[in-house]
């Protein structure tokens, strides 16, 4: 009995854990959600880890200056995201990694034009100095 409820006791301390460590992933996706309708290009950089790469629909594996480039792009695009959603289907705590997989959803605004997408993620994250930060991104939309 003794061992019973040892064993469920660490179970539920696990999970427990598990369960906060999985509220802190959604908390960072929130917040580059929030820093993508904002504006806040930099702060989404510094949601990747150093060595981050990105899989953009169509386009080849981008790291590093590639990786800054693409979410601050040179070009003055009228265009801003206006509404980001990450929509988890499934995360997965596996030490000091996990990762996530779902839907997306946006729209982006240029004056009175407005584009509307969505489509399908895969993210792995890797905790760095307590926080967890997106080492692997792979997106690509899905047509209505």
């Amino acid at each position: 009995m003794r061992i019973l409820l040892l064993s469920l006791t660490i179970s539920l301390t696990l999970s427990a854990h598990s369960q906060t460590e999985e509220n802190k992933i959604l908390a960072q996706a929130n917040k580059f959600s929030e820093y993508l309708m904002t504006g806040q290009n930099e702060m989404v950089v510094s949601m990747y880890t150093e060595d981050a790469k990105i899989f953009p629909n169509n386009q080849e594996i981008l790291s590093g200056e590639d990786l800054a480039d693409y979410w601050n792009p040179k070009t003055n695009s009228s265009w801003k995201t206006t509404y980001h959603k990450l929509t988890p289907v499934e995360v997965k705590i596996l030490g000091e990694e996990a990762y996530d997989y779902g839907y997306y959803e946006g729209t982006s605004a240029n004056g009175e034009d407005t584009s509307n997408w969505k489509g399908k993620y895969v993210i792995v994250w890797r905790r760095e100095s307590g926080e967890w930060k997106i080492y692997l991104d792979i997106w690509n939309g899905i047509k209505d």
